[in-house]
């Protein structure tokens, strides 16, 4: 072997494994051109000008809520780089080996590790020019005017500011921003960001790694989970729960950009405390239930929480942070109906927008899950196999593995929606008043209106969760069957 590998050689190693690696391949190509249709949306909808359209959505037609759209859809992103990060697992095991089979074959460890950087890059690129060409075939297909009213929006300049006047009109409109194309170096700009991204990672993820010609060797010390993100989530929970409260008491004007700011920076802190505090929360349910259960599927769940309780973290992140979000954005919801008129539609049919971008997070955060839980049957078969082998029946394997993650996602999603809730009602309050003035400026009168709890719209966010979860999990059950057989006792771990 010559002694710097080239880049073509490495890529072509990268694509000769065996079946779990075109798996992982293909699953990481999938989240890249998810992730590619979404900013390359955002994209578009920044790079919309007066001139074009015009749109059947007031979203896309009023140009100041564009900047909402645009946050939904880099909201998505975030799931969508989970997902593709919970695929780069799946077959390491059989990863590891090869890598260790082409170090014995003579590769030095840049090789080795420039072999592993290209097949992530690969796969990356590859989900992005398929995004690529999604979104352009997408522009095609939906880009057909159709006939409905919409509202023309004229802005003319005028002495002091702008004029602006609406009038709904019949006429040829389009669904979506089919008649933008953003910027050519925006366009390969995001198509380079996810592979060049991944292959970053997963150099960055090799730092503590030593491929050896007898193995992969991971040098990392296995330490108990920390309570300090949990206690930066009540921290951040609790200041956005009094915000308002504080503000007022305080006298501190938050009306300008200072208010927004400060929450969305608060909710960062409760988001971060949520995610990377799950693992001891996780560690603490499975080490309240082991000794207090009767059953052996609970017990054995329970134990494997326990154990390894960063698995349950690696793998709710994304899904707790879109309940989070999905909680808040309810709340905000009441918030904004309840000081608006119940006849103009407006409002609620671009809030269920959100609510579409939502569902789609949940999904694809079920996904990463599914992939998490389909790698860890195939990572633990022979333990697996030994359980069977000494008389566990397989049902009862399967409800184990159901319940491991049916444990820590009832309270997880629990606690991440009622942060979001408290947040939405601390930071826009809990009463929208409302006041007339006579024409002379004077207050006439003063209406409060109490906002409600959504309770509709949480119990649906977290039974379709629940729902949605469970039955991705379900699928990764039908790896269970071959990897509780007893001859897996002697396949290498």
């Amino acid at each position: 072997m010559s002694p710097r590998l080239s880049w073509p050689t490495a890529l072509w190693l990268a694509a000769k494994g065996g079946r779990s690696d075109v798996v992982r391949i293909a699953l990481t190509a999938a989240g890249s051109a998810l992730g590619t249709v979404a900013l390359l949306s955002a994209a578009t909808v920044i790079s919309i000008g007066p001139a074009d359209g015009p749109y059947s959505s007031r979203v896309l037609e009023e140009e100041g809520l564009h900047q909402g759209v645009v946050m939904a859809l880099v909201l998505l992103f975030i799931p969508v780089l989970a997902f593709v990060g919970q695929c780069s697992r799946v077959g390491a095991p059989a990863r590891d080996r090869r890598l260790a089979a082409i170090r014995l074959a003579g590769a030095s460890p840049r090789d080795a590790t420039r072999i592993a950087c290209g097949e992530a890059g690969f796969a990356a690129g590859i989900g992005a020019i398929a995004g690529l060409g999604l979104y352009l075939v997408g522009r095609i297909l939906l880009g057909t005017p159709v006939i409905e009213p919409y509202l023309r929006i004229t802005r003319t300049p005028v002495e002091g500011g702008v004029e602006i006047l609406q009038e709904e009109v019949i006429g040829p409109v389009l669904r979506l921003p089919t008649d933008v194309l953003p910027p050519v170096w925006a366009v390969a700009a995001i198509v380079l960001l996810l592979p060049l991204g991944a292959a970053a990672f997963t150099r960055l993820a090799l730092r503590g790694v030593t491929i050896s010609p007898f193995g992969v060797i991971r040098h990392r010390r296995v330490q108990p989970p920390r309570l300090l993100p949990a206690v930066l989530f009540v921290v951040g929970v609790v200041a956005l729960a009094s915000f308002s409260t504080v503000a007022t008491a305080l006298d501190l004007d938050l009306s300008g950009s200072a208010g927004p700011a400060l929450g969305l920076v608060l909710l960062l802190l409760a988001a971060a405390g949520l995610v990377l505090g799950n693992a001891a929360l996780a560690a603490g349910i499975g080490g309240f239930v082991a000794p207090r259960s009767g059953r052996p599927e609970v017990l054995i769940a329970a134990r494997r929480l326990c154990a390894d309780p960063f698995a349950a973290s690696r793998a709710f992140g994304a899904l707790l942070l879109t309940v989070l979000i999905g909680a808040g954005a309810q709340g905000v919801r009441a918030s904004i109906l309840a000081g608006t008129d119940p006849e103009d539609t407006f409002y609620a049919d671009t809030l269920r927008l959100v609510d579409l971008v939502i569902v789609v997070a949940v999904v694809v955060a079920s996904l990463g899950l599914l992939v998490v839980a389909a790698e860890g049957i195939v990572a633990r078969r022979r333990s697996l196999a030994a359980l069977t082998a000494a008389g566990t029946p397989v049902g009862v394997l399967r409800r184990a593995l159901l319940v491991e993650v049916l444990l820590p996602l009832l309270p997880m999603a629990l606690l991440a929606a009622a942060a979001g809730i408290v947040a939405a009602r601390g930071v826009f309050g809990t009463e929208y008043i409302q006041s007339d003035y006579s024409a002379t400026g004077q207050l006439l009168a003063e209406r409060v209106t109490s906002v409600p709890v959504p309770w509709t719209g949480l119990g649906v966010l977290l039974g379709g969760t629940v729902l949605v979860t469970m039955l991705t999990i379900s699928t990764s059950l039908l790896f269970l069957r071959r990897s509780t057989d007893p001859a897996e006792l002697r396949a290498a771990a």
